[in-house]
């Protein structure tokens, strides 16, 4: 990559350290502030400055290459938005989507998402006809992106809906019609060439790593795909629970090709496990776990909990949702369950674990 240079006066350029203070007075050393931008510009040379913005907005975001700075990351993508970018307008409503980087803004999340939909960006498009269609309707075809926003209803997309009761101790539940099938597809949509191999917990370290007892693939939802649809579910699952969308670990895709499985297990973390100490003392015990199944033409792939006699298979659209944790608050062994092969066709299903908090 060519030197970058700071010009003094009217001499020569004069190169900058990159361990150096910043000449644009933030405090921070030139390869942890205006470096880094000009790096990402000279990556990029022909991409446009709201597109450079962007990108390096979202690196910030998500410390990925440059040191986190959530502040300066959501100044770029404004800074890209307002400039007519549609990506970076469709991740400036993701961040105002919830308060992990800030005050959480719906209406201001709902502008952009409207801003990234006429600047073309397919993906904001369909979530706004989506939001705007409601949680138990079919969205339409306008493509009126301010008027579709002024139709969204956030209170009824947060409004918990009926529960089925299946098991009262340990509880598990199912939430028929939980999401809209279009909001299942344009899961799948954002997950697409994404997949990887699906991994467990590492009782030795707390990491994760592959293991033969999980053949099947997954993604995770990040902040650069996850989108403003997807904080609108985690919304409504978090007004069901009655636990703060802070509470949430990152949502996964998980996908089951014929005869791909997930060996008989269980969701919470073993507390005498010593990998586990700091995690649980940081985030507390993953308390519930919320599947929605994203579609129903496969044969076989039930969630079985094994010791319960207990299989469930869900409606494209359809929620089930589980406590690890007794009465007591500790760890259930009877929800102990897995996920087993589909027999025909593919399993997509959304899955959201929630940690106890806290405080």
């Amino acid at each position: 990559m060519p030197p970058l240079y700071q010009v003094v006066g009217m001499n020569s350029p004069k190169r900058i350290s990159r361990n150096a203070p910043c000449p644009c007075g933030s405090g921070k050393r030139y390869k942890n502030c205006c470096g880094a931008l000009g790096a990402a510009k000279q990556a990029g040379a022909s991409e446009s400055e709201s597109a450079a913005n962007s990108r390096l907005g979202l690196a910030y975001l998500t410390a990925n290459g440059v040191p986190g700075d959530p502040h300066r990351g959501i100044k770029l993508l404004d800074q890209a938005a307002e400039a007519g970018d549609p990506q970076a307008a469709a991740l400036a409503a993701t961040v105002r989507a919830t308060d992990l980087w800030g005050k959480q803004d719906w209406p201001q999340a709902l502008e952009y998402l409207a801003r990234a939909s006429a600047g073309g960006h397919q993906p904001s498009q369909e979530s706004l006809r989506i939001l705007a269609a409601g949680p138990h309707s079919a969205p339409g075809i306008s493509n009126d992106w301010d008027a579709l926003r002024a139709e969204i209803d956030l209170q009824l997309w947060f409004a918990p809906p009926p529960v089925d009761v299946l098991r009262e101790c340990p509880a598990i539940r199912s939430i028929p019609h939980f999401i809209p099938v279009a909001a299942c597809d344009w899961l799948v949509t954002q997950v697409q060439g994404r997949l990887a191999r699906a991994t467990i917990y590492d009782k030795r370290t707390g990491g994760d790593v592959v293991d033969q007892r999980r053949i099947n693939s997954q993604s995770d939802l990040g902040v650069e795909n996850m989108g403003l649809l997807t904080f609108v579910i985690r919304s409504r699952i978090a007004a069901l629970l009655g636990q703060p969308d802070s509470d949430m670990e990152i949502p996964k895709v998980l996908h089951y090709a014929p005869g791909e499985t997930f060996a008989p297990h269980y969701d919470y973390l073993t507390p005498d496990e010593p990998a586990y100490a700091m995690e649980l003392a940081q985030r507390g015990q993953r308390a519930e776990t919320f599947l929605i199944y994203l579609n129903d033409d496969y044969a076989g792939g039930e969630t079985a909990f094994v010791d319960l006699d207990l299989n469930y298979r869900g409606a494209k659209g359809d929620a089930l949702w589980f406590s690890n944790l007794d009465a007591a608050g500790q760890p259930d062994p009877n929800t102990r369950h897995a996920g087993l092969p589909p027999t025909s066709g593919e399993k997509w299903v959304f899955s959201q674990w929630v940690r106890e908090g806290k405080g």
